[in-house]
């Protein structure tokens, strides 16, 4: 018999349930045992219901982690599942020493005091708390934004990505903004995109054609130095995911999140059949987590940052996932150091806050004064 329904992409679901009950009945047996007091099976029932449910949380924990891994989420869920993620961590340690303290009381036989076991019992129920918020967080994962149900689709953020109207750079209220080549995409990311590292005199900004007569910018350089484009305004939960074609550049190509400065952001990077999640920070640079680069002619890029969460996906598949403490908000972005040319069909950024600043004079006017450096070649 198949233990996981072909409809079923991961375990999660099936064993959630059973570390949640086995606590939940532990914590009912301790108040049970300060109570009845001559029934002495109570408690070592108790301790044995606690180091199974710890041993469950365990396998929630990590089936989590596979199940965040291969399904798909929508951009406005990232918050919740980071949540999620972090409760469902707290939980298993705390229920972890939780249980190895209980042992070790019960060894000793100092639950025999009633001062101790009421405090037992108060610091467990305490911890139902944790067990309460991650199963809330999960639910709302499952029944508000159908996360693993077979009627949560991707289609929503590509009609977003589809109905962004060509050559123009459109911001939402919340600091979101979409950007898509058309047949003045030259001259529309010369004007509205800031440099912050590299020179304009170094790049050359063309539109070109596919056999369909699609449209997409080529950006080319015979200089080795760094580029650093942003937009847009600071941002602190994100999302940016861009379609680009790599295939006539040689070096390496990264969308950038929260750019304080040329030296200080976020970005997920590829380079020679690689994809690694990095920081830097002040001009050094640390390295979250890397894996392969699947192997296409276009690839859509997708970094998203959220509550200390980092994730890289290439054509949708997840490919790297790290940790860390969040930069301070920052603008969002593209860069690149090589030779060669690369192509960009649209870059697409989510703010994944409920509020975020709207861009301010300075930021809406960043590179008024490029314009005059030079024509942009269509």
């Amino acid at each position: 018999m198949q233990l996981i329904p072909e409809w079923m992409s991961n375990i999660h679901p099936l064993i959630i349930h059973f570390p949640i009950a086995l606590l939940v009945i532990a914590v009912t047996a301790d108040f049970a045992g300060l109570i009845l007091k001559r029934y002495l099976w109570i408690k070592p029932a108790a301790l044995w219901l606690y180091i199974f449910g710890a041993l469950g949380t365990i396998g929630a924990y990590l089936t989590g982690k596979q199940a965040a891994d291969i399904v798909y989420f929508p951009p406005s869920s990232y918050p919740v599942i980071s949540t999620h993620a972090d409760l469902a961590l707290y939980t298993m340690l705390f229920f972890g020493i939780y249980a190895l303290v209980r042992l070790f009381i019960f060894w000793k036989k100092w639950d025999r005091s009633t001062v101790v076991s009421v405090i037992l019992f108060i610091i467990a129920a305490a911890g139902l708390g944790l067990v309460q918020q991650t199963a809330e967080h999960g639910g709302e994962l499952v029944f508000r934004y159908g996360v693993g149900t077979r009627t949560q689709t991707k289609t929503t953020e590509k009609t977003s990505e589809a109905t962004t109207p060509a050559t123009k750079i459109n911001i939402s209220e919340n600091g979101s903004w979409a950007w898509q080549a058309g047949k003045d995409a030259a001259l529309t990311l010369r004007q509205n995109f800031k440099l912050i590292q590299g020179d304009w005199q170094n790049v050359v900004l063309q539109v070109v054609h596919d056999k369909d007569g699609n449209p997409s910018l080529s950006i080319q350089t015979d200089k080795k130095e760094p580029f650093i484009f942003s937009f847009g305004p600071n941002l602190k939960n994100v999302q940016i995911t861009a379609y680009v074609n790599l295939s006539g550049f040689k070096g390496r190509f990264f969308l950038a999140h929260h750019i304080s400065n040329p030296s200080t952001y976020d970005f997920l990077a590829v380079e020679n059949g690689e994809a690694r999640l990095e920081r830097m920070k002040n001009g050094a640079v640390d390295i979250f987590d890397t894996g392969i680069t699947p192997k296409s002619v276009w690839l859509t890029l997708k970094a998203v940052s959220s509550s200390g969460h980092y994730r890289g996906y290439i054509n949708d598949k997840l490919i790297t996932h790290g940790h860390g403490s969040d930069l301070k908000p920052g603008t969002t972005g593209f860069a690149f150091l090589g030779t060669g040319s690369i192509r960009i069909s649209s870059i697409n950024v989510i703010s994944l806050d409920k509020k975020a600043p709207m861009m301010n004079m300075d930021q809406q006017n960043m590179s008024h004064g490029n314009t005059d450096e030079g024509h942009s070649h269509q």
